[in-house]
Protein backbone atom coordinates (compact mmCIF):
# COMPACT_ATOMS: atom_id res chain seq x y z
CA UNK A 1 0.00 0.00 0.00
CA UNK A 2 1.15 3.52 -0.27
CA UNK A 3 0.73 6.77 1.71
CA UNK A 4 -1.08 9.25 -0.80
CA UNK A 5 -2.13 12.43 0.51
CA UNK A 6 -3.35 15.53 -1.42
CA UNK A 7 -4.08 19.19 -0.77
CA UNK A 8 -5.54 22.28 -2.94
CA UNK A 9 -3.50 25.69 -3.05
CA UNK A 10 -4.91 28.64 -4.17
CA UNK A 11 -3.58 32.18 -4.84
CA UNK A 12 -7.29 33.58 -5.41
CA UNK A 13 -6.35 37.01 -4.95
CA UNK A 14 -4.19 39.17 -6.82
CA UNK A 15 -1.18 39.93 -5.53
CA UNK A 16 -0.79 43.84 -4.49
CA UNK A 17 2.66 45.58 -3.90
CA UNK A 18 1.25 47.85 -1.40
CA UNK A 19 -1.96 46.17 0.37
CA UNK A 20 0.04 45.85 3.80
CA UNK A 21 0.80 49.03 4.14
CA UNK A 22 0.88 52.40 1.99
CA UNK A 23 4.18 54.66 1.39
CA UNK A 24 6.04 55.85 4.00
CA UNK A 25 8.98 57.58 5.96
CA UNK A 26 8.65 55.97 9.09
CA UNK A 27 12.69 56.28 9.69
CA UNK A 28 13.12 53.91 12.67
CA UNK A 29 9.18 53.83 13.99
CA UNK A 30 7.18 51.01 13.47
CA UNK A 31 5.62 50.40 9.83
CA UNK A 32 1.81 51.82 10.38
CA UNK A 33 -0.48 48.76 8.70
CA UNK A 34 -3.16 50.79 6.92
CA UNK A 35 -2.83 49.14 3.37
CA UNK A 36 -6.06 48.06 1.23
CA UNK A 37 -5.82 44.81 3.37
CA UNK A 38 -5.91 46.50 6.99
CA UNK A 39 -8.60 46.58 9.27
CA UNK A 40 -7.93 47.91 12.56
CA UNK A 41 -4.04 47.69 11.99
CA UNK A 42 -4.11 44.02 10.89
CA UNK A 43 -3.63 43.13 7.06
CA UNK A 44 -5.36 39.63 6.17
CA UNK A 45 -3.72 38.68 2.91
CA UNK A 46 -5.39 35.38 2.50
CA UNK A 47 -9.19 35.12 3.53
CA UNK A 48 -10.50 31.48 3.74
CA UNK A 49 -13.35 31.18 0.75
CA UNK A 50 -15.18 28.27 -1.03
CA UNK A 51 -11.81 27.17 -2.82
CA UNK A 52 -8.84 29.36 -0.94
CA UNK A 53 -7.96 27.39 2.40
CA UNK A 54 -5.79 30.46 2.89
CA UNK A 55 -2.54 29.07 3.41
CA UNK A 56 -0.55 32.42 2.56
CA UNK A 57 2.49 33.99 0.95
CA UNK A 58 5.14 36.27 0.71
CA UNK A 59 5.26 39.30 2.16
CA UNK A 60 7.45 42.17 0.18
CA UNK A 61 8.66 45.23 1.37
CA UNK A 62 10.05 47.96 -1.10
CA UNK A 63 11.98 50.11 -0.37
CA UNK A 64 12.34 53.79 -2.40
CA UNK A 65 16.09 53.98 -1.24
CA UNK A 66 18.85 51.80 0.19
CA UNK A 67 17.47 50.22 2.91
CA UNK A 68 20.44 47.06 2.43
CA UNK A 69 22.01 47.99 5.75
CA UNK A 70 18.73 47.13 7.69
CA UNK A 71 16.64 44.06 8.74
CA UNK A 72 12.74 44.06 9.05
CA UNK A 73 10.61 42.04 11.39
CA UNK A 74 7.41 40.32 10.08
CA UNK A 75 4.83 39.25 12.49
CA UNK A 76 1.86 37.70 12.00
CA UNK A 77 0.01 34.15 11.60
CA UNK A 78 0.06 31.33 9.07
CA UNK A 79 -2.54 28.86 7.58
CA UNK A 80 -3.11 27.11 10.56
CA UNK A 81 -3.49 30.29 12.68
CA UNK A 82 -0.19 30.02 14.59
CA UNK A 83 1.95 33.23 15.25
CA UNK A 84 5.04 33.63 12.93
CA UNK A 85 7.63 36.05 12.42
CA UNK A 86 10.24 36.62 9.64
CA UNK A 87 13.32 38.61 9.66
CA UNK A 88 15.30 39.67 6.28
CA UNK A 89 17.61 42.15 5.01
CA UNK A 90 15.76 45.21 2.61
CA UNK A 91 16.24 46.04 -0.20
CA UNK A 92 18.01 49.02 -2.40
CA UNK A 93 15.39 50.75 -4.29
CA UNK A 94 13.38 47.37 -4.90
CA UNK A 95 11.28 44.78 -3.04
CA UNK A 96 12.78 42.41 -0.47
CA UNK A 97 11.10 39.08 0.14
CA UNK A 98 10.16 37.26 3.37
CA UNK A 99 11.68 33.51 3.68
CA UNK A 100 7.77 32.39 5.13
CA UNK A 101 4.38 32.19 4.57
CA UNK A 102 1.95 34.94 6.15
CA UNK A 103 -1.91 34.76 5.93
CA UNK A 104 -2.03 37.77 8.10
CA UNK A 105 0.62 40.63 9.03
CA UNK A 106 0.22 42.72 12.17
CA UNK A 107 3.29 44.22 12.65
CA UNK A 108 6.13 45.14 10.65
CA UNK A 109 9.53 46.56 12.47
CA UNK A 110 12.50 47.56 10.96
CA UNK A 111 16.14 47.42 13.18
CA UNK A 112 17.10 50.83 11.53
CA UNK A 113 16.52 54.29 10.12
CA UNK A 114 14.76 53.31 7.03
CA UNK A 115 16.52 55.74 3.45
CA UNK A 116 13.08 57.18 2.28
CA UNK A 117 9.69 55.94 1.80
CA UNK A 118 8.63 51.90 2.35
CA UNK A 119 5.63 50.37 0.79
CA UNK A 120 4.52 46.59 1.97
CA UNK A 121 2.68 43.82 0.34
CA UNK A 122 2.37 40.98 -0.95
CA UNK A 123 3.29 38.97 -4.31
CA UNK A 124 2.48 36.23 -6.11
CA UNK A 125 4.85 33.82 -4.66
CA UNK A 126 2.72 31.33 -2.00
CA UNK A 127 3.81 27.41 -0.35
CA UNK A 128 1.76 24.56 0.60
CA UNK A 129 2.72 23.11 4.53
CA UNK A 130 5.94 20.71 4.45
CA UNK A 131 4.72 17.08 4.15
CA UNK A 132 7.06 15.02 6.63
CA UNK A 133 8.28 11.86 5.20
CA UNK A 134 9.46 8.21 6.59
CA UNK A 135 12.69 8.71 5.14
CA UNK A 136 14.41 5.57 7.57
CA UNK A 137 12.72 3.34 5.01
CA UNK A 138 14.67 0.79 3.16
CA UNK A 139 15.56 0.49 -0.24
CA UNK A 140 15.70 3.77 -1.54
CA UNK A 141 12.46 6.57 0.09
CA UNK A 142 10.63 6.18 -3.18
CA UNK A 143 8.01 8.93 -3.83
CA UNK A 144 5.86 9.86 -6.87
CA UNK A 145 4.76 13.43 -6.65
CA UNK A 146 1.26 14.14 -9.25
CA UNK A 147 0.61 18.20 -9.43
CA UNK A 148 -2.59 18.57 -11.40
CA UNK A 149 -3.26 22.17 -12.63
CA UNK A 150 -6.75 22.29 -11.63
CA UNK A 151 -7.56 26.29 -13.00
CA UNK A 152 -6.27 29.00 -13.39
CA UNK A 153 -3.13 29.99 -14.36
CA UNK A 154 -0.18 28.84 -12.32
CA UNK A 155 3.87 28.45 -12.53
CA UNK A 156 5.24 26.09 -9.56
CA UNK A 157 7.63 24.07 -8.39
CA UNK A 158 7.71 21.03 -6.06
CA UNK A 159 10.80 21.87 -3.24
CA UNK A 160 12.07 19.54 -0.70
CA UNK A 161 14.37 19.74 2.80
CA UNK A 162 16.93 17.74 4.76
CA UNK A 163 15.69 19.63 7.62
CA UNK A 164 12.71 18.35 10.43
CA UNK A 165 9.86 21.28 9.58
CA UNK A 166 8.90 20.00 13.05
CA UNK A 167 12.10 19.95 15.14
CA UNK A 168 14.67 22.85 13.35
CA UNK A 169 18.49 22.83 14.68
CA UNK A 170 18.96 26.09 16.76
CA UNK A 171 19.80 28.99 14.32
CA UNK A 172 17.74 27.46 11.62
CA UNK A 173 14.28 29.72 11.41
CA UNK A 174 13.07 27.79 8.31
CA UNK A 175 13.85 24.67 6.38
CA UNK A 176 16.00 25.07 3.84
CA UNK A 177 15.15 24.17 0.35
CA UNK A 178 16.22 22.74 -2.83
CA UNK A 179 14.45 22.60 -6.12
CA UNK A 180 15.55 20.01 -8.40
CA UNK A 181 12.38 18.28 -9.77
CA UNK A 182 8.98 19.97 -11.46
CA UNK A 183 10.98 23.10 -11.76
CA UNK A 184 9.02 25.81 -12.84
CA UNK A 185 6.11 23.54 -14.47
CA UNK A 186 3.37 25.71 -15.72
CA UNK A 187 0.97 22.43 -16.77
CA UNK A 188 -0.41 18.96 -14.91
CA UNK A 189 2.93 16.89 -14.35
CA UNK A 190 4.90 14.44 -12.20
CA UNK A 191 8.18 12.95 -11.22
CA UNK A 192 10.18 11.03 -8.47
CA UNK A 193 12.03 11.36 -5.71
CA UNK A 194 14.88 9.10 -4.69
CA UNK A 195 17.05 10.71 -2.80
CA UNK A 196 16.26 10.16 1.30
CA UNK A 197 14.93 13.72 2.50
CA UNK A 198 12.71 14.85 5.27
CA UNK A 199 9.51 16.98 4.09
CA UNK A 200 8.28 18.17 0.75
CA UNK A 201 6.09 21.13 -0.28
CA UNK A 202 4.65 22.69 -3.74
CA UNK A 203 6.01 26.19 -4.33
CA UNK A 204 3.54 28.77 -6.51
CA UNK A 205 5.84 30.76 -8.38
CA UNK A 206 3.26 32.81 -9.43
CA UNK A 207 -0.12 33.02 -11.13
CA UNK A 208 -3.36 32.66 -9.71
CA UNK A 209 -5.09 29.93 -9.53
CA UNK A 210 -5.54 26.42 -7.80
CA UNK A 211 -3.60 23.80 -8.05
CA UNK A 212 -3.70 20.25 -6.22
CA UNK A 213 -0.50 17.64 -6.09
CA UNK A 214 -0.11 13.92 -5.16
CA UNK A 215 2.47 12.43 -3.59
CA UNK A 216 2.64 8.47 -2.91
CA UNK A 217 5.48 6.72 -1.23
CA UNK A 218 6.29 3.23 -1.69
CA UNK A 219 6.63 0.48 0.85
CA UNK A 220 4.44 2.47 3.25
CA UNK A 221 1.05 0.10 4.52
Amino acid sequence: MANNINFTKSLATAASANNIALSQSPGTGAILINGAAATSGVATIDAVTATNNAVGRRVIITSGGNDSGITFTVTGTNGSGNIVSDTFAGASGGAAQSNIDFVTVTGIVQSGSVATTLTAGTNGVGSSPWITWNWRLSPPINIGAAVELVSGAVNYTVQYTYDDPNNLPPGVNFPLAFNTILLNQAATADSTLSTPFIATRVLINSGTGVIRCRFVQAGVG
